[in-house]
């Protein structure tokens, strides 16, 4: 396997395997619009819509950086659509089990919604971990997920 050299400004410089996948996911957002893009390509725009709060200068930045990483790839689709689309690399999708882990694991914290709370459909019905029950009504779910 090749090994990517990248030149940041910021590092844990650590050698740690840990640290090293913080290099690439660690910022904030990263890890969000990798959520997001599980789902499939996305257009700049519908990744801008469905992450409330971050800047477009923001997304921009991380996009190059997971790019920069290998996770990310930007390509055309096909006419008609010609559009400009993000996707995850193979590389990317291996994240697919950390963000899962990572939902798992944050549900006990989620309470009810906060007043300021943007809430979209496809996080609560996102992929769940192999096995995890489906789920009919995502709102209960989470509601549910939050009293146990």
């Amino acid at each position: 396997m090749a090994m990517l050299i990248r030149m940041s400004r910021r590092s844990y410089d650590q050698y740690c395997a840990v640290a090293r996948a913080l290099d690439a996911v660690g910022e904030r957002w990263s890890l969000l619009i990798v959520r997001e893009l599980l789902g499939g390509p996305r257009r700049y725009t519908d990744l801008h819509a469905d992450l409330p709060g971050v800047s477009t200068d923001i997304l921009a930045t991380r996009l190059k950086q997971l790019e920069g990483e290998g996770l990310v790839v930007r390509r055309k689709l096909e006419r008609p659509a010609s559009a400009m689309v993000y996707q995850l690399t193979e590389r990317g999708l291996m994240l697919r089990q950390v963000v899962d882990v990572l939902g798992a694991w944050g549900l006990d914290a989620l309470g009810e919604p906060r007043p300021t709370d943007a809430v979209r459909e496809h996080w609560v019905t996102a992929p769940r971990p192999a096995g995890a029950a489906p789920v009919d009504n995502p709102a209960a779910a989470v509601t549910a997920g939050a009293e146990s």
